[in-house]
């Protein structure tokens, strides 16, 4: 009986699709009949090109709307055509060339907002799709057609890592995507000096809004164990801000630090400005250890208008020691940019000036160390693997003769 009725099923969706292609034969048939007595006749040409298209002919579709780009330039319908064609070929390099030319045409055309927005996506320049998509839904009235952007949007603001945007206009649409469990593993191995070496293993866990990240690093010196710390990370994004949670744990050998608790709570708005993405933080990271606790602001701001990020951080470390007469307080200036070369290819740049002792970086990961050094200038390099590995290289220089800190990690989504 479930046979017969597979079967059943099958066979009216094959008559459906017979049916559908029988009908844009019929149309094609008739506007090369029309055309055959009026070669102008603008309606016809478009009906032509347009069947060619239905029924998967997408090079004669081509040329049908270019033929009546020529003849009546004044079309938009021509130039969304062509734009149409192209992105089936997946040719996004002709999209953005010509999508231009059109706009200056016809700059109330959503769909030409719409395929040059889709140009930008696959080119991994989401902060540029997602002003293109926007304009298209604004522009586009039809539900059919504005849902392209709509959706397009959604992947976007994904991309930009705004679950939340992206949520708003996936419930637009009749069949939203529904969100995965997203899982990464990564793994590093570092080298300070001559005779510290660290290994990290860590996994990242990600639903809709939520994050939460899961980080374990092992610390050898001279060959042996020295330290160990645990860190534990959620983030909860909220329309417009991202609110960051960390905790750490981190127990040693040398009696003046461990073993050593930290806190810090962060938070970070998200503001759009066109292509412009503008991302301030402020945290405040509190840790207690042996002999001191050590309280830590952080004021900083994130631009991002790719293939460019910027990053500024002014830090405010009060540390609170037992011993009277002892507190101090002082300031480290931590920045990078970061540089889109191509793909998931980035190079990046880092500098901080100032006295790093118990100074918590933007991963709220502790330097824990008395003589931590007054500064450091490295570069960093994120390229992709195959099996979808991604490799992470970093190499720092500390300044004023202290040591130089080198770190290679891999990571992996499934």
């Amino acid at each position: 009986m479930k046979q017969a009725v597979l079967v059943l099923i099958l066979l009216s969706l094959t008559l459906a699709l017979v049916s559908e292609e029988t009908d844009y034969r019929k149309l094609l048939e008739a506007s090369r009949l029309a055309l055959a007595y009026n070669p102008l006749d603008a309606d016809a040409l478009l009906n032509l090109a347009y069947s060619h298209m239905m029924l998967g002919e997408t090079d004669e579709a081509l040329l049908q709307y270019q033929k009546l780009q020529q003849q009546a330039p004044q079309l938009s319908a021509a130039a969304v055509g062509v734009l149409w064609a192209y992105s089936v070929k997946g040719d996004w390099k002709q999209i953005k060339q010509l999508g231009q030319e059109y706009l200056a045409s016809f700059p109330s055309e959503g769909m030409i907002h719409h395929y040059l927005a889709a140009a930008q996506a696959y080119d991994r320049k989401p902060n540029l799709a997602r002003v293109g998509y926007i304009k298209a839904i604004a522009l586009l009235e039809k539900p059919s057609l504005r849902a392209l952007p709509e959706e397009g949007a959604g992947w976007a603001y994904l991309a930009l890592d705004d679950y939340p945007a992206a949520a708003r206009h996936f419930t637009r649409l009749e069949n939203p995507p529904k969100p995965k469990l997203a899982a990464k593993l990564h793994t590093g191995f570092a080298i300070k000096g001559s005779s510290a070496r660290f290994l990290t293993l860590g996994t990242t866990l990600s639903h809709r809004s939520w994050l939460l990240n899961l980080n374990a690093e092992e610390m050898w010196w001279k060959g042996e164990h020295f330290r160990w710390q645990a860190r534990v990370g959620i983030r909860k994004q909220l329309p417009l801000i991202d609110l960051n949670l960390n905790l750490q744990y981190l127990d040693g050998k040398d009696e003046r630090i461990y073993p050593g608790k930290a806190a810090s709570l962060a938070l970070s708005p998200r503001i759009y400005a066109q292509s412009l993405i503008i991302r301030p933080r402020l945290a405040q990271h509190f840790s207690n250890w042996q002999r001191h606790n050590s309280y830590q602001t952080d004021l900083g701001v994130k631009l991002s208008y790719l293939p460019v990020t910027l990053n500024y951080t002014a830090s405010r470390i009060y540390q609170d020691y037992e011993a009277p007469g002892a507190d101090s307080v002082h300031w480290v200036h931590s920045a990078s940019t970061n540089l889109h070369i191509w793909s998931d290819f980035w190079l990046g740049a880092h500098a901080g000036f100032g006295n790093l002792a118990f100074f918590a970086n933007q991963a709220s990961s502790y330097i824990d160390d008395f003589t931590a050094g007054k500064g450091y200038y490295g570069l960093s390099l994120d390229a992709p693997l195959p099996g979808r590995l991604l490799l992470h290289l970093y190499h720092q220089i500390g300044i004023k003769d202290h040591d130089s800190y080198t770190s290679l990690g891999l990571s992996t989504a499934f």
